[in-house]
């Protein structure tokens, strides 16, 4: 017999459990004990196998007692709106790239002609020395005036002269050679970098201030966020913002030899700054003392010898 053909059965002449079941149709019981054959009942053969759960993406499967799967819909991000102020202008700025930085310099440059107000950085305007190459070679002029936006926004993004080089498709003798000949262009670019580092300092800051929003996944599918905000960042930004309060003792400190050669002492910027005025002031006194010692040394020269009592002779031998 099968699992699913064993039961207990109970002969109802004899009312022993012990039987067997004839394969009729329907199905009958017959007692071992006595050979009577009564009737069962019966319930109808399973139609297959028991399926076996497959996961799948998305779906959360429970016990057999439950509902099967469970539909979970992927969460978009928070936008930069949600985030904060420091999240929405850093977005524009990162998201717009080079392209919107040469856009922002045209207009700044249209709008300086047009109102007469000067502008910080001077990306789209010729430059003194370009209006002198112009003069001889008027095609190289007009080409630097093609590829330093470019080469400029890209260094403002990046702070990076190679990738600056790559974007404008200029070799670095070629970017070198302007910086040289051209001190106003050099400027453009100390400009460019210092606006990448300014950009690195407010996404930071951002980061510090606002934290990130990290994804939580479940079966490889977004489900929700969370936002994170990294407390050693913040640290980190207050000591290098308020140092007076959050710097760690040792920390920007220098080493100072003592004249034993065999001691080292850790001190700050500060305290280095007050030994070497103690230093000095040690310095001018023993100055003075050796100066008024000299006179003294002068004037005791400048008496007569007369004045000086006489040393005793030795006698003679």
């Amino acid at each position: 017999m099968s699992d699913s053909d064993q039961t207990t059965f109970e002969c109802p002449e004899c009312q022993s459990t012990s039987a067997g079941i004839i394969h009729s149709d329907p199905p009958r019981a017959k007692c071992c004990d006595c050979g009577h054959i009564y009737d069962i009942a019966s319930f109808p053969p399973l139609s297959g196998p028991k399926p076996k759960r497959i996961a799948e993406p998305g779906k959360r499967h429970r016990r057999d007692d439950g509902p099967k799967a469970l539909e979970v819909r992927p969460v978009a991000p928070p936008t930069p709106q949600q985030l904060g102020t420091g999240h929405v202008y850093t977005h524009e700025v990162l998201a717009g790239g080079p392209r919107a930085l040469i856009a922002a310099q045209h207009e700044a440059a249209r709008l300086s002609a047009k109102f007469g107000e000067e502008i910080e950085t001077k990306w789209c305007l010729a430059t003194p020395w370009l209006y002198k190459l112009a003069s001889t070679d008027r095609a190289r002029a007009h080409y630097a005036l093609m590829w330093r936006p470019r080469f400029l926004a890209v260094v403002a993004m990046t702070r990076s002269i190679l990738l600056g080089s790559r974007a404008a498709r200029v070799s670095r003798p070629t970017i070198d050679a302007h910086r040289k000949a051209d001190p106003d262009f050099d400027q453009q670019v100390i400009a460019a970098q210092e606006h990448a580092v300014d950009l690195l300092h407010d996404v930071t800051m951002r980061e510090a201030i606002e934290g990130h929003a990290e994804p939580i996944y479940w079966q490889g599918i977004p489900c929700g966020h969370v936002i994170k905000v990294d407390n050693r960042l913040r640290i980190e930004m207050l000591r290098a913002h308020l140092p007076a309060k959050f710097q760690q003792p040792g920390r920007g400190s220098v080493n100072v030899n003592l004249p034993t050669g065999r001691t080292t002492i850790i001190i700050g910027e500060k305290e280095r700054d007050e030994l070497v005025a103690l230093r000095q002031e040690a310095l001018q006194e023993m100055f003075e003392k050796r100066a008024q010692a000299a006179e003294v040394t002068a004037s005791n020269d400048a008496v007569e010898v007369g004045t000086v009592p006489a040393l005793p002779v030795p006698p003679s031998a």
